[in-house]
């Protein structure tokens, strides 16, 4: 007796959500597919979002035959991807994305078929249905409102595609109905603009009218009840012994699917990339003045390097097949990158600490200096941003650091700035005494250098071209006090 009643409860429930969904939001029929998997849930958003999918498929492909194999297949993503949809409430905007990428594999699977066989791209007439609209407006309509930011691309979907009130739309978003409507009308605006720099110029009836023309068609009785016969056979697991789904639905699906997982995973793996350079880059150091510089960023570096190469392998293995332990291995070795760039940025700023300790341990002194002489040729030029020292002053006995920027000039790849200390005798002739030095390597860099006052003198940074220390970018003296030079020397 409980079964039979179980049973006529569900029977019940079925009948109720074949209406459309019985009053239930796209969130609630998605999470009881989700969850329960409720074949009738599934249904109901076939039903529900079917006339905007079949508008934006036979905008595309044109052919109501094509368009009825992307129009399932679109349903059967939706069916094997359901829970890869956040927030639940977007169930339309989500499918109109994969509609449209859909119908566009779609029509390219169809013209590489058509150029291998040599038959004519045109139709035999009477299968293509006649527009009532221009062609390259339908063509291009569905281009331009993909690539329209998504509150606006939500509003028109909502609205226009599948002709729900500025209430219901307004209600299922969350916004006030005022909120809603003018963001109709700015994506409109924003869509027609588009289309115009495009060469087509379309009012704003125009634009409606293509907008609503299919979705208020929809797709014939027998397409939507197969599709439906499909989506369940599917989510009950039944597909392959119904034998409901053609082959070339089936290849459009599964090339669907993995489209879109490979697109997951070039922007999970852009961002790794992104993290490994810029983790690369702030692990360049050099060590100064005279301290030891720790290993523990360089060997977590080289650990991050390694790992990244067999992501990189994984993710190669992975373009190349569709087996499900290639995938499971691509993901692990993304995993296991992410855990070691975190691991390198962690070594990175613990250096950074540290080696900010060192130098104000090193130089406890910012000192204030005089800049005498600044010479600059061909647009190099020399920034002193700071100097510290053992000392407050320059002045014999200190030791000094100096942090600074530096421009090459126009068309010149590199160069090479040197720190030394230019000693002075009672005749006032000048001696180049030791050098620090480092290399440029870009337009602009930073720079920074360490030099000590063993005698009377003063400091001076030279940019040079590395090849010819006589050809001089740029040329600058400094100290405190008398240790400057007021006058040009060359």
């Amino acid at each position: 007796m409980a079964t039979r009643i179980s049973e006529v409860v569900q029977h019940l429930r079925k009948v109720m959500l074949q209406q459309d969904g019985a009053g239930l939001s796209d969130g609630q029929l998605l999470g009881r597919f989700i969850e329960q998997r409720d074949e009738a849930a599934a249904a109901a958003l076939v039903r529900r979002h079917g006339p905007m999918v079949w508008g934006v498929c036979h905008r595309v492909l044109g052919n109501p035959h094509d368009a009825e194999d992307a129009f399932q297949a679109t349903f059967l993503v939706l069916v094997r991807k359901a829970s890869a949809i956040t927030p639940r409430e977007m169930v339309g905007n989500w499918l109109y994305g994969v509609a449209h990428q859909t119908a566009l594999k779609a029509r390219a699977t169809l013209a590489k078929r058509r150029m291998r066989e040599k038959q004519v791209a045109a139709l035999p007439e009477g299968e293509v249905e006649p527009h009532h609209l221009q062609p390259e407006l339908l063509a291009l309509l569905d281009q331009e409102l993909s690539r329209l930011p998504d509150k606006y691309r939500v509003a028109i979907v909502l609205c226009d595609l599948e002709g729900k009130s500025r209430m219901e739309a307004a209600r299922q978003l969350g916004v006030p109905p005022g909120t809603l409507a003018a963001r109709v009308t700015r994506g409109r605006a924003l869509l027609a603009k588009r289309l115009i720099r495009r060469g087509l110029a379309v009012s704003g009836g125009t634009l409606a009218a293509a907008l609503t023309e299919r979705a208020t068609a929809g797709p014939a009785t027998a397409v939507l009840l197969s599709t439906i016969k499909a989506v369940t056979s599917v989510a009950a697991g039944q597909a392959a012994s119904a034998g409901v789904i053609s082959a070339q639905v089936a290849a459009l699906t599964e090339g669907m699917v993995r489209t879109m997982f490979l697109s997951k995973i070039k922007i999970v793996t852009g961002v790794v990339l992104a993290l490994t350079i810029s983790s690369a880059g702030g692990l360049l150091y050099k060590t100064q003045a005279g301290g030891k510089a720790d290993d523990a960023p360089h060997v977590e570096q080289k650990k991050a390097e390694d790992v990244r190469a067999a992501a990189i392998k994984a993710l190669e293995q992975l373009s190349k097949s569709d087996q499900a332990g290639d995938r499971e291995a691509a993901i692990q070795a993304l995993g296991e990158l992410r855990k070691k760039l975190k691991a390198t940025e962690e070594a990175r700023q613990r250096h950074r600490v540290g080696n900010a300790r060192n130098i104000a341990d090193l130089f406890p002194f910012r000192v204030p200096i005089e800049v005498g002489v600044g010479e600059f040729e061909k647009g190099g030029h020399i920034d002193i941003v700071e100097v510290r020292g053992t000392r407050p002053l320059v002045e014999v006995g200190g030791q000094y650091l100096v942090r600074g920027k530096c421009k090459l000039p126009p068309g010149e790849r590199c160069g090479q700035i040197y720190f030394f200390r230019t000693a002075t005798d009672s005749g006032g002739s000048g001696t180049i005494l030791d050098l620090d030095s480092t290399r440029v390597d870009k337009q602009e860099d930073e720079f920074t250098l360490v030099h000590g006052m063993s005698g009377p003198g003063y400091l001076h940074l030279i940019l040079t071209d590395p090849e010819r220390y006589s050809r001089m970018f740029a040329n600058v003296y400094f100290g405190t006090s008398d240790n400057v030079l007021r006058k040009k020397s060359w």
